[in-house]
């Protein structure tokens, strides 16, 4: 595979990650990140993550949505309660695996110095990166 083919497929696999990198964009979520992650995978319902920090429970709740829709935790229904969980395992293996790309391709970079793409490659590289994430 050549640098531009590389490169498109490391934007394309970029992007699945912005709503992640969104998500974990801000502080309390990444404590509540935390406690869920020390909680295992009973979790914890939104009383028992606002019991101790100085977030109220509709703050807290809004935390959740925002990690949940980034696809960082999962939720279930207990009675009347929800309980929200962090599958870490799974979560960090696919963070691994974007760090991993990163590395690949920064070693394809290493390799092609006296090749570099210039600034108009590039553009055309992520225009055809966007246009395939769009008709996907």
């Amino acid at each position: 595979m050549n640098q531009e083919d590389e490169l498109l497929n490391l934007f394309k696999n970029v992007n699945d990650f912005i709503p992640i990198f969104q998500a974990l964009a801000d502080s309390e979520r990444l404590l509540i990140l935390l406690k869920l992650f020390y909680a295992g995978p009973n979790g914890k319902n939104v009383t028992e993550l606002s019991g101790k920090t100085r977030l109220s429970r509709p703050a807290v709740s809004h935390h959740l949505k925002v990690l949940k829709a980034a696809g960082i935790i999962d939720s279930r229904k207990d009675g009347t309660q929800v309980y929200y969980s962090l599958d870490s395992k799974q979560k960090i293996v696919k963070i691994e695996s974007l760090v991993n790309s990163l590395l690949k391709h920064l070693k394809i970079i290493d390799a092609n110095q006296n090749e570099p793409l210039d600034d108009a490659a590039l553009e055309r590289i992520v225009s055809k990166a966007r246009d395939v994430i769009k008709s996907a």
